[in-house]
């Protein structure tokens, strides 16, 4: 761990902060509504978007989408938080990357 944290330190405090940002928006508004209501589904579809995109195009997405409520709840929380990981590790990366670049 001490030679990953001082390399990797940007990347993982972004990486957190993203994951942290997608637990108190959607997840938490998903499982308080159980996934359904209409102002979850607008928090969803506005921070999500990728994911619905994903899911309108492939087959049988919809049934993720419009079926069981279960199922809903569970994609969005964990490939959204899954998604909100990987892009706080990108700009982190990104940040580090100039900041070393520029010195």
């Amino acid at each position: 761990m001490n030679s990953i944290w001082p390399n990797y330190k940007t990347p993982i405090v972004f990486s957190s902060i993203g994951v942290l940002f997608h637990l108190c928006s959607v997840v938490l508004l998903l499982v308080i509504t159980d996934g359904s209501g209409e102002w979850q589904s607008w928090i969803v579809l506005v921070l999500d978007f990728p994911l619905v995109i994903f899911l309108q195009n492939i087959p049988h997405g919809n049934s993720f989408l419009y079926g069981s409520a279960l199922n809903y709840v569970l994609f969005f929380s964990f490939f959204g938080t899954a998604m909100y990981a990987v892009i706080g590790w990108c700009v982190g990366y990104f940040l580090e990357y100039m900041r070393k670049n520029l010195r």
